[in-house]
């Protein structure tokens, strides 16, 4: 076999690998909306048949069995003749514990929720217009809020040891103010960890406001925690946080003057002393460098999104230069589990 096709058949498996890829996302995707994966795993170690999961939630049996034998196939389920399908090993957590720092379910819905985005990606090439993220399906919203749900929970396990004195006052009853508090599920997990804190939460998207406050009233939080209509770019308040964190949102301010902006206007809100805890996609620096990782490639998909809304993209080199050029000190990145992030601290 000549080397020119052995070359082209490589190319071809690739090509059909990312065709399976698409695949299995949705049947992942319908399995989490539809509450199979939950059923299965309710089900324990004793497995389920096709035939008691339809009857247990009232589903046409013909879907459950072609749902089954799809996320068989793509090791999502193990399956045993005698008693039926039960969650491959770690699935349960991967996909339905929001509280694990390597949670994918939320990541699942998220990239299903991208269709809209990349069905009209063609037309948007010669538009040139944006789609704001809120005139979209609202699931793609509730999709943010699953997909983000680890980060706050490795913001105070994971990034706070390494501030202790952010983390000290935080504990003795200290301000925080969280700059994109989107769906208002890490404000919430704020006030469980520090219940003597004063938490903030900042948010300029309509239906992301509209969730937050949903989100912390069912929570019975609404006397603690604050959920403000605003935006970064406009943040007029001084001396006074001991924190400020950014969690996915510096690069939704605008270009590299906004950026500039923002994190000059939430150095003089931190007290002195104060710290800053900002959370980006961690983009290469080079382009040559998306082909090194999974992760980076995964990004690669995400940024058609990020462009369709209208969002920049801050590479990892140049969130640390931005801080070093608006006058914070002590910049360093964070260590921590997900690799889907890149964290930086900083202090006033």
């Amino acid at each position: 076999m000549s080397t020119e096709v052995t070359a082209k058949r490589e190319q071809w498996q690739r090509l059909f690998d990312h065709v399976l890829g698409n695949q299995a996302t949705w049947i992942a995707d319908i399995g989490l909306k539809a509450g199979l994966f939950r059923a299965i795993a309710d089900a324990g170690e004793r497995g389920i048949t096709e035939g008691a999961l339809s009857e247990k939630l009232g589903f046409d049996q013909r879907y459950v069995l072609v749902w089954c034998r799809g996320a068989y196939a793509f090791e999502f389920l193990d399956w045993d003749e005698q008693t039926g399908y039960r969650l491959a090993p770690h699935m349960e957590t991967l996909l339905l514990d929001p509280e694990d720092p390597h949670f994918m379910g939320g990541r699942i819905q998220f990239y299903a929720a991208l269709f809209e985005d990349y069905a009209a990606f063609p037309e948007l090439l010669r538009a040139g217009e944006i789609w704001p993220r809120g005139d979209h399906d609202p699931f793609l919203i509730e999709a943010l809020k699953n997909l983000t749900k680890p980060d706050c929970v490795v913001l105070t396990e994971h990034v706070l040891p390494q501030a202790p004195e952010a983390l000290a006052s935080l504990e003795r009853g200290g301000t925080m103010l969280d700059v994109g508090a989107g769906g208002g599920y890490h404000l919430a997990h704020y006030a469980g960890r520090f219940p003597d804190a004063r938490i903030v939460g900042m948010e300029i998207d309509g239906p992301s406001l509209d969730l937050a406050r949903r989100t912390i009233s069912e929570a019975g939080l609404g006397g603690r925690v604050e959920v403000r209509h605003g935006d970064a770019n406009e943040l007029a308040e001084e001396d006074a946080y001991d924190l400020v964190t950014m969690s996915i949102s510096l690069h939704e301010t605008g270009g590299p003057p906004e950026y500039r902006n923002v994190l000059g206007r939430v150095r003089r809100a931190l007290k002195p002393g104060g710290t800053l805890a900002v959370s980006e996609l961690p983009y290469p620096d080079t382009p040559d460098e998306y082909r090194r990782s999974p992760v980076y490639k995964a990004l690669a998909g995400v940024q058609l999104h990020e462009a369709v809304v209208g969002c920049g993209m801050i590479t990892k080199g140049q969130l640390l230069g931005l801080l070093v050029e608006t006058g914070f000190s002590n910049v360093r990145a964070a260590e921590q589990p997900l690799p889907t992030r890149f964290v930086v601290l900083a202090e006033r």
